[in-house]
């Protein structure tokens, strides 16, 4: 067995414990190369804070809108915890009296001198953050890693629900023993936890293997699964693996999810989202494979436990450019906006459609309005992490929680400070700014449909009035620019490249109508008010009007015909400009 991050990140976080040591060494060697999991391991010196807690947010970024409703407040990045924290994990609660707490967790130093877990609240929509408890527990000593925290929204056995489980990977030290997945429970909002159970011991001694990251999901007939990455499996490097309990003590029918026919592959680090319509959602990362850099993938389930062939590697969330995630990816789903709601990705790096790291590495999250289908976006996110790299810390495995009804997404992520890990929490908006920003008049682009990843197209090339706009295969030719005119603020006209004529709207504007090219004349059947929902994406509003231009029926097919369709946060209204 090669080194992973997590056998890494453990002898050298206890090396830190016991000797003080920085692992500097570690991190040099790590900025040179990686191994097929993930790379050398970086270890940081520990200060002495323990669980004192940093109780305030950041400063505000957006307080309002000239000449409109002020959108919910950012905030800029602010220490969650004044000491190592690792494997950040952040939800909120949604079961009784304590139902829109927001609780952080991270793996970090305890008085009683290992590794345990720290339990922080907000009471303010995460503006700040106060130590409220932590699991400590001797067996912690043999080796803590890769938590995950989980709230019960229904009660199983003798668990009532709001239940809160903290599970962990026990022994990654001891290489003579198996490790174990371990859970522990809190009845009161997580001020005080006992040990729940042993969910699985490995079938082999930690020096021949380890199971790690457990991640929780409840089934509609009220069975709690297990998820997590099992290094044991004969015939397999890794391979994600589920079991199943009707009492959140006693687990069993161990299955495998993910166990690729490579015996080098490694899928692992499973995170798991249940949507309203029933259907869940997984995303994990598989490393081993050549030619790939642990890239993040997805796959869904009808009812969370039969989640299809298992030696399928399942699709790769990218967006209409290529870009995807690589390395430690989560998952959070928010009710809204929209009729379907959105699924908010993260992941440690962000690698172009090429294979190489891209600019934006660090700076973005994807957002996706399909259940995980079809294309992804891109979104600022709010705690950018310069520069994060195949390593245990920075933007290792960051956590986000959807608030303000969609707007506002709060983050944990971790990055060095020196030779420090810690975790920093901040408000982003998951919208986009809502204006033209980043647009600029007299300025050419290319506009891609984020559903069907078709461009903007004058049909056949057509140089006359009335001819009709449709999406087709992305071409580089003149068909598919599109000249942006600042007619008022926020608002455009749009002139084709090939034509000179502009987009305007077929007769009166009502859902259906049809999009077309008509000559010029700065009338308002041409105006086009951009709404920027990410980084270069934006929807095309026509004038003031709540209609939007709108791939008809999300549509895949080229040659479908634009039209005007009452605006709905969906991907088929989603447009990603890209100069030209």
């Amino acid at each position: 067995m090669f080194p992973t991050r997590r056998a890494l990140y453990v002898v050298c976080v206890l090396l830190t414990l016991l000797l003080g040591s920085s692992c500097q060494s570690e991190r040099e060697a790590a900025l040179d190369g990686v191994d097929g999991d993930g790379g050398t391991g970086e270890g940081g010196a520990l200060s002495d804070g323990g669980l004192d807690a940093f109780t305030y947010g950041g400063e505000a970024g957006i307080d309002g809108k000239e000449g409109g409703v002020a959108p919910p407040k950012t905030t800029s990045p602010a220490l969650l915890l004044n000491d190592t924290a690792l494997y950040p994990r952040v939800i909120r609660l949604n079961v009784g009296a304590r139902a829109g707490t927001l609780l952080a967790s991270v793996i970090t130093p305890l008085p009683s001198g290992h590794l345990g877990g720290a339990i922080l609240a907000s009471h303010d929509d995460g503006f700040s953050f106060a130590a409220i408890g932590h699991i400590d527990d001797p067996i912690m000593k043999s080796g803590l890693c890769c938590s995950t925290l989980y709230e019960l929204p229904r009660a199983l056995g003798a668990l009532p629900a709001g239940t809160l489980l903290w599970a962990a990977s026990i022994g990654g030290d001891t290489s003579a023993q198996p490790m174990s997945l371990v859970a522990w429970s809190s009845p009161d909002g997580g001020a005080t936890w006992t040990r729940l159970t042993t969910i699985v011991t490995g079938s082999a001694p930690r020096s021949a293997g380890g199971i790690w990251e457990p991640e929780f999901s409840l089934l509609a007939s009220d069975v709690l699964v297990c998820h997590y990455s099992d290094e044991t499996e004969s015939g397999h490097s890794q391979t994600l693996v589920e079991q199943r309990s009707t009492d959140g003590i006693h687990f069993d029918s161990r299955t495998d999810t993910v166990a690729l026919a490579s015996p080098g592959a490694r899928p692992g680090m499973a995170n798991v989202r249940m949507l309203p319509n029933g259907t869940f959602v997984m995303t994990y990362e598989i490393c081993g494979v050549a030619g790939d850099n642990c890239t993040a993938h997805l796959r869904t389930s009808n009812d969370g436990w039969n989640w299809g062939d298992a030696t399928s590697a399942g699709a790769r969330p990218a967006t209409v450019d290529g870009m995807h995630f690589a390395h430690a990816p989560t998952l959070v789903w928010s009710t809204k906006p929209g009729g379907n709601g959105r699924l908010y990705l993260v992941g440690q790096m962000v690698y172009d459609g090429a294979g190489n790291v891209a600019p934006e590495n660090g700076s973005v999250i994807f957002a996706n309005s399909e259940r995980g289908s079809q294309n992804w976006w891109e979104l600022p996110a709010p705690v950018p992490v310069k520069a994060p790299y195949d390593n245990y810390c920075p933007n290792y495995s960051s956590s986000i929680a959807a608030l303000d009804d969609g707007l506002i997404g709060l983050e944990v992520a971790t990055q060095w400070d020196g030779s420090v890990c810690r975790a920093y929490f901040a408000r982003g908006l998951l919208g986009g700014t809502g204006g033209a920003e980043g647009v600029k008049s007299g300025d050419r682009y290319r506009l891609v449909n984020v559903m069907s990843g078709m461009c903007l197209d004058v049909s056949g090339g057509s140089t006359k009035a009335g001819a009709t706009i449709e999406q087709w295969t992305c071409n580089d030719l003149a068909p598919q620019n599109w000249t942006f005119t600042e007619t008022a603020k926020g608002s455009f006209s749009m002139t084709a490249q090939n034509s000179g004529l502009c987009l305007a709207v077929s007769g009166a504007a009502a859902p259906g109508s049809a999009v077309e090219q008509q000559a010029c004349d700065g009338s308002a059947g041409q105006a086009w008010t951009l709404q920027n929902v990410g980084r270069d994406y934006y929807v095309l509003r026509h004038g003031a009007a709540s209609l939007c231009m709108d791939d008809a029926a999300g549509s895949t097919t080229a040659g479908t015909a634009m039209q005007l369709w009452t605006c709905n946060d969906l991907s088929p209204q989603i447009w990603h400009l890209e100069a030209q």
